[in-house]
């Protein structure tokens, strides 16, 4: 079977910093590219996937599963940061907007 890859796009990773991986796309087979905040993506049809759990393979990711990694990933980055934080007023801010993003996703039901 003969692929089409979009070779701009793939040259456009590599210039963002992307590592062209030894693993392919299951949709287009086209090669996979993995970011440096660790984000792995077909650069030609623009599927996620993520390392499969105990293996050196991956499995692709819907836009939603990406997204809640992402930010679980960015919370646990904060958790790290919160501990550093010494100025009361500083922290009261943090948790006021900590407050308000709970209550924005608690109404997503």
């Amino acid at each position: 079977m003969v692929y089409k890859f979009d070779v701009k796009r793939m040259a456009e990773a590599l210039q963002k910093g992307a590592v062209m991986m030894a693993l392919h796309c299951e949709a287009c087979g086209a090669p996979l590219f993995r970011y440096k905040t660790g984000r792995i993506e077909c650069a030609n049809c623009g599927k996620l996937y993520r390392y499969a759990p105990g293996s050196a393979s991956v499995e692709e990711l819907s836009k939603v599963e990406y997204n809640r990694e992402e930010a679980l990933s960015l919370l646990r980055e904060i958790e790290k940061h919160l501990f550093k934080v010494e100025d009361e007023l500083r922290m009261k801010s943090i948790i006021e907007t900590l407050k308000k993003l709970r209550d924005e996703l608690a109404g997503t039901g």
